[in-house]
């Protein structure tokens, strides 16, 4: 059974959302070479939509809602491949590279990460 982990992940003051979204896809990249094997078989990367490179694109609800500028959806084979995963970041060379690339971005004090659930699909009928 697959073992699914969401980010929900804030640019850092300053960082404008297209510049937030060039570091984290580099970061993303060195990350994927960085893990290897334990690299997760997808890290799909959803970010919020700003017309005028500030305010979301809000349909229902307000712009506070939407305070975040990123929701990253990384599925393993297992549990243990996302272990296996999380210890090469924690790899003392990872984890400080990690950090010290963050810093230019992403404000780690507000990242949220959570195991997702079962998934439902509703899909359109023909």
């Amino acid at each position: 059974m697959t073992f699914k982990v969401l980010i929900v992940g804030h640019r850092l003051p300053g960082v404008s959302p297209a510049q937030f979204k060039r570091h984290y896809e580099r970061h993303m990249s060195h990350i994927q070479e960085m893990a290897g094997a334990h690299f997760p078989q997808s890290h799909t990367r959803r970010y919020i939509q700003r017309t005028d490179g500030e305010n979301a694109t809000v349909l229902v609800g307000s712009q506070t809602d939407f305070d975040y500028d990123v929701l990253a959806e990384m599925i393993f084979e297992a549990e243990e491949t996302w272990k296996a995963f999380y210890d090469t970041l924690c790899i003392e060379e990872n984890a400080k590279w990690i950090e010290e690339d963050e810093k230019n971005f992403f404000d780690r004090t507000r990242v949220r990460v959570v195991v997702l659930g079962e998934t439902e699909i509703t899909e359109r009928k023909m």
